[in-house]
């Protein structure tokens, strides 16, 4: 049984936060790896991401696309601070793994800063339900989660703090 609010959510742009950790930044490259979802974990929104769901939105929009709406790499879910570009959107048995090079702008420059003192520590991602492939799982005490098999995925952010805080940043 779904809430009236995840009912209304389903046609709209939705922000669902999962913190991330750096894999690596080569500072030369202006690279950073990290995780953008981990699979399997109940968020703080109550939300568990399986393996499979961001499967579709990366052929259709992802590095490798045709598109020219491809996932953007933002600061904040704000379309007005793109920091840099993906090189690299996978799902591995984790969750959604990301290689992005940062921009050289002011923008790009302050989040290549901020990386390198440990600022940013977490990643987000914004995505749009798709209404036939979100399940509510009903646990003891009237609590449950939202099971999410497929999302139409929009962006990736460096955010202070996510929903999901096993995402880690991995190395700089």
């Amino acid at each position: 049984k779904m809430s009236n609010i995840m009912k209304r959510n389903f046609n709209q742009y939705s922000v669902k936060s999962f913190d991330t950790s750096i894999k690596d930044l080569s500072l030369g490259k202006r690279e950073v790896a990290m995780y953008l979802s981990k699979f399997d974990v109940i968020d703080s929104d109550n939300d568990m991401i399986v393996k499979g769901a961001f499967e579709r939105s990366i052929k259709e929009r992802g590095v490798d696309s045709n598109s020219n709406r491809n996932i953007a790499f933002l600061r904040y879910h704000d379309w007005q601070h793109q920091i840099g570009k993906f090189l690299s959107l996978e799902e591995d048995s984790k969750g959604l793994f990301a290689v992005a090079q940062l921009g050289t702008s002011t923008k790009g420059e302050d989040a290549l800063r901020d990386y390198e003192e440990g600022i940013i520590k977490e990643h987000s991602i914004g995505f749009q339900y798709m209404s036939d492939q979100v399940k509510w799982i009903e646990e003891e005490n009237n609590k449950g989660y939202y099971r999410i098999e497929e999302v139409k995925l929009f962006e990736g952010s460096a955010v202070t703090f996510g929903a999901n805080e096993f995402t880690e940043v991995l190395s700089i």
